[in-house]
């Protein structure tokens, strides 16, 4: 994987006090990132085997409304690949995933689309 041309996007939905304005995606370009963060967030798309993935991953506590859910988007080049997470997400690998792509969205600002 090259990281200048790896652009991982996060979206957020639902939750208690979800306001749509605020939900709009945001991506972040790993060739961007310090390489010790970068190098986290591929250890993290190996570990949780990302691209493996089904298109929408639930976990297996109950549903409801207000129940938060994330996709994540990974593009390399030509390939891309999305997957929706739906709390709690249950997964050791991909909450640690999940909390180094949004921890680098945040820091970096993240791009908005």
């Amino acid at each position: 994987m090259s990281r200048d041309s790896v652009r991982i996007q996060l979206s957020q939905e639902g939750g208690l006090a979800a306001f749509p304005g605020l939900a709009r995606p945001r991506s972040v370009e790993l060739g961007e990132l310090p390489a010790e963060q970068a190098e986290a967030i591929e250890q993290g798309l190996r570990d949780a085997r990302f691209h493996e993935l089904p298109s929408v991953v639930e976990g297996s506590g109950p549903r409801g409304a207000d129940q938060r859910q994330y996709t994540l988007t990974v593009e390399e080049g030509a390939r891309r690949h999305s997957v929706k997470l739906v709390e709690p997400v249950e997964d050791p690998h991909l909450r640690e995933l999940l909390s180094l792509v949004r921890r680098a969205t945040r820091r970096r600002g993240g791009h908005w689309n």
